[in-house]
Formats: structure tokens, sequence, C-alpha cells
């Protein structure tokens, strides 16, 4: 029997002032894309913070990430291929 993974369809989001989007079980090498504002990303199992203005990415490298927008902001979620 041959089983075959589909990955969820890319993302995008708009996040007002100071919400919050909670990705869990994400597959690591997924990216975060700031396509306008600000962004304060955290990972699961990560001591870093990241903070991402219009135009960076993320390459994500754990299982879990949540997201606040500290301005209005839009994102995409890109999952591998």
């Amino acid at each position: 029997m041959n089983l075959t993974f589909k990955h969820p369809a890319n993302t995008t989001l708009e996040l007002h002032r100071q919400s919050f989007h909670r990705a869990l079980n994400i597959e690591p090498g997924t990216t975060v894309v700031c396509e306008k504002g600000l962004l304060w990303l955290t990972q699961a199992e990560d001591t870093k913070d990241y903070m991402l203005e219009a135009g960076d990415k993320l390459v994500l490298n754990h299982s879990g990430v949540l997201i606040e927008a500290l301005s209005e902001a839009g994102l995409s979620i890109v999952y591998p291929n």
C-alpha cells in the first residue's frame, strides 16, 4: 500500500495589532514570510525570539510557532515541497 502525504495549502493571514496566530505541529522547513507590518515570533523548543519586518522571512526548524503582530500585519506560511 502506498500512502501519500499531502502538505496543507500555503496560508496568507492578516493580523490586527497585538493579535496572535498559533501554529502547532507545523513541519520544520516551513517558512513564515512577513508581507507587511512587524511580527514577533517564538518557536517551540527555541530560546530565541525573532522580529520580522515587511520582506523578511524565517525558515522554522521546530514544530510549533507563536506569531504576534506588533502592528497591522500580513504574513504567509509557506510549506516545504
